[in-house]
This record gives structure tokens, sequence and C-alpha cells, in this order.
């Protein structure tokens, strides 16, 4: 790791980062700085570096930035091996299930795909530019439960 202390900009390039982003990490209190320069830059050392890499690489594997301030206390600690292990199973359920909803989403998808195909079929006389027989599906349903709904959209429980 780099000897000394850096600039926002160079701590950005090194930890893979954007500046930005480390502003707004510092807001959240997830990163500290080093202090500021003469200038007023933020500088960063070689620990907090070592921190903005640790969000980034965290924030990569899909823990929200919550999660990531557990896992930042957490790496301050001892013996905390079942607390991580936890939070990792949560998380891998929590994919698990966007596997499932995405996978549902897209036999969904191919069936309104393939109807729209076997009724563009059935009625050559009508043009494609002049009628789609998914929106006008869609229009028949709408505001109806007529078909089942997959979201991906996170639940107010998430994080």
């Amino acid at each position: 790791m780099m000897v000394g202390v850096v600039h926002i900009g160079k701590a950005a390039k090194v930890a893979g980062v954007s500046v930005d982003t480390i502003r707004f990490y510092q807001k959240l209190g997830l990163i500290k700085s080093a202090g500021r320069s003469a200038g007023g830059y933020r500088l960063f050392d070689g620990k907090q570096i070592r921190d903005l890499t640790f969000v980034r690489h965290a924030w990569e594997l899909g823990f929200s930035l919550i999660e990531i301030k557990e896992l930042l206390a957490l790496r301050q600690k001892h013996h905390v091996c079942s607390e991580v292990q936890s939070m990792l199973n949560h998380k891998l359920e929590a994919v698990r299930e966007k596997i499932n909803g995405l996978s549902r989403l897209e036999t969904e998808l191919a069936h309104a795909l393939r109807s729209c195909n076997r009724e563009l079929r059935l009625k050559r006389e009508i043009k494609h530019e002049d009628c789609c027989p998914l929106l006008t599906k869609l229009d028949r349903i709408n505001g109806s439960n007529g078909t089942k709904h997959v979201s991906n959209r996170r639940k107010p429980s998430d994080k």
C-alpha cells in the first residue's frame, strides 16, 4: 500500500471509486479522512484507502450501505466470523429470492412474446404497425388482477 497521505483524487483512483462517491461515503459516516491540506483538500492515508476499497468490494457483493457499515464495525472486533456468516447467509437468501423472481419474470415475458407472435400469425390481415397484441392485452387487463405481477423493486423491509 502507498506510504503517506494523498489527496482525494489520488485516493479515489487507488480505491477504484469516484471523488463524489468518497464524499458520499464520508457524509454517511462510512469513511473518515486523515484531515485536510493547507488548500482545503481532503487527505487520505493507507487505512482510509483500505476502508474505501473494502466498501467498494462489499458493495459489489450486493451489501447495502447499512450492512457495509455493520461490516466495517465488525472488522474492528475479534471473533466475529459467526456474525459475518449470518450476514452472508441473509444476503445469499435474498439473492436466491431475487433469482427466483427474475426466473418467474423471464417465464412470463417469454410467454407474452410467444402469445404475441401466435396472435400475429393468426391475424395476418392486421399489420404489426397497426395493432400490437401485447399492448391490446395489457389494456384489457389494466386495473384487474388478470395476471401475476413480479416486481424486482425492493421491499420496504430491505435496507
